[in-house]
C-alpha cells in the first residue's frame, strides 16, 4: 500500500525495514568470526611448523654446494679412504675432517651412494662440530609432516676402542626427547656396524658405550688390530688417531 507523503509507514512496511537492518548485524558478526577463526587457524599453523621446525641457534653447519661441495665432498671420501687404509697397516694413523666436508658428502654423495642410510623418511642430515661436542640434526617425514630432529652429543675416548657418548640435549622441534631414546638410537646403528653397545648411568646421567671391534683383515691376510686413541671436537673440526698393530699368527 502506497502513503502519501507526511504519512507514517504501515507496521507490515517497519517491520520489513527493522529485519532488513537486523541481518546486516548478524552478517557483520559471522564475517567477523570467519575472520577470527582463520586467523586463529593461521596462528596455530604457524605455531606448530615452529615448534615442529626448531632448532636450538647454531647447531646447523654450513652446506657447501655447486663446484665448492664438490671439492669439498671429494676430500671427504679420499680422508675417510686414507683413514679406512691406515686401520689395516701396522703404524700410526689420523685425519681430521671439517664440518663443511661432511656437510659436503652428506647432502651430495649419501643419497646417491648410500641411500640406506637415509631410511625412516630421514633426509638433509648436517653436523656441526662445536668445542668438544657434536651437533647433528635432519628433517624427518610423518606423512605430510616434517620436523626437525636434532642432537648435541659429548664423544670421547674412555679407554682404548671404548667410546663414550652423552646427549647435552636432543628434541624434536621444540619438543624434548629423553637422552635414552637417543642413545638406544645410536646403539642400533653402531651395534648394526659390529660394535658392542652398553648404556650405562655415569656421571649422573645415561652414557652408551661403544666397544669398537678392533680388528680387521688386511688384502694381505694378515691380521691386524686398530686402537682408536683420541676423539678430538674443536669448532668446526673433528680429529680421529690410533695405531694398528699386527697380531702374531
Amino acid at each position: 500500500m502506497n502513503t502519501s507523503p507526511g504519512e507514517a509507514a504501515t507496521p507490515q512496511q517497519a517491520g520489513g525495514a527493522g529485519r532488513r537492518w537486523l541481518r546486516r548485524p548478524a552478517a557483520a558478526g559471522l564475517l567477523l568470526m570467519g575472520l577470527i577463526m582463520g586467523g586463529l587457524a593461521v596462528g596455530l599453523f604457524l605455531a606448530s611448523y615452529s615448534l615442529l621446525h626448531f632448532s636450538p641457534l647454531g647447531i646447523r653447519g654450513a652446506v657447501p654446494s655447486g663446484p665448492e661441495g664438490e671439492r669439498a665432498a671429494g676430500r671427504m671420501m679420499s680422508k675417510a679412504s686414507s683413514l679406512a687404509a691406515g686401520l689395516e697397516r701396522p703404524g700410526d694413523w689420523g685425519e681430521a675432517f671439517t664440518d663443511a666436508e661432511a656437510n659436503a658428502w652428506l647432502s651430495i654423495d649419501l643419497p646417491h651412494h648410500a641411500p640406506g642410510l637415509l631410511a625412516g623418511g630421514i633426509s638433509s642430515p648436517q653436523v656441526r662440530f662445536l668445542d668438544r661436542r657434536a651437533a647433528c640434526s635432519a628433517m624427518v617425514q610423518f606423512g605430510p609432516l616434517s620436523a626437525q630432529l636434532w642432537a648435541i652429543l659429548e664423544v670421547t675416548v674412555r679407554s682404548d676402542n671404548l667410546l663414550a657418548v652423552g646427549v647435552e640435549s636432543a628434541g624434536l622441534g621444540a619438543v624434548p626427547l629423553p637422552p635414552g631414546t637417543v642413545l638406544r638410537a645410536i646403539a642400533d646403528r653402531a651395534e648394526g656396524a659390529g660394535a658392542a653397545t652398553e648404556i650405562r648411568l655415569l656421571d649422573g646421567g645415561p652414557v652408551l658405550l661403544v666397544q669398537l671391534p678392533g680388528r680387521t683383515k688386511t688384502t694381505s691376510d694378515e691380521r691386524s688390530e686398530y686402537h682408536l686413541g683420541g676423539v678430538r671436537i674443536t669448532p668446526g673440526e673433528l680429529v680421529l688417531a690410533g695405531t694398528t698393530r699386527s697380531l702374531p699368527h
